[in-house]
């Protein structure tokens, strides 16, 4: 059973990109210096030019964003896509 997510990137993703249904990870940082595990999922959609959607076998991902000052949202395509996070909600 799938779990799904809205991300919030700190920058917008180029029209025409080639994300949908590619593999993804996510990964918290925290103000200590320190980063969480890597959350993997898959981006099913993209509403908005910065805005993403996931969807991951991992529940309770957002626990992870709790007490996180950003994080980074990788994006498995040809050449790699890499974003900072700014918000993090199950949806």
């Amino acid at each position: 059973m799938a779990t799904y997510y809205n991300i919030t990137l700190n920058a917008d993703i180029p029209h025409g990109s080639d994300i949908l249904n590619k593999p993804c990870t996510v990964v918290f940082s925290y103000p200590n210096g320190s980063f969480s595990q890597k959350y993997f999922g898959k981006i099913f959609a993209w509403p908005n030019a910065n805005i993403v959607r996931i969807s991951s076998p991992i529940l309770n991902i957002e626990a992870g964003w709790a007490g996180a000052n950003g994080g980074t949202l990788t994006i498995q395509t040809g050449g790699g896509l890499a974003y900072g996070i700014t918000a993090f909600t199950k949806m």
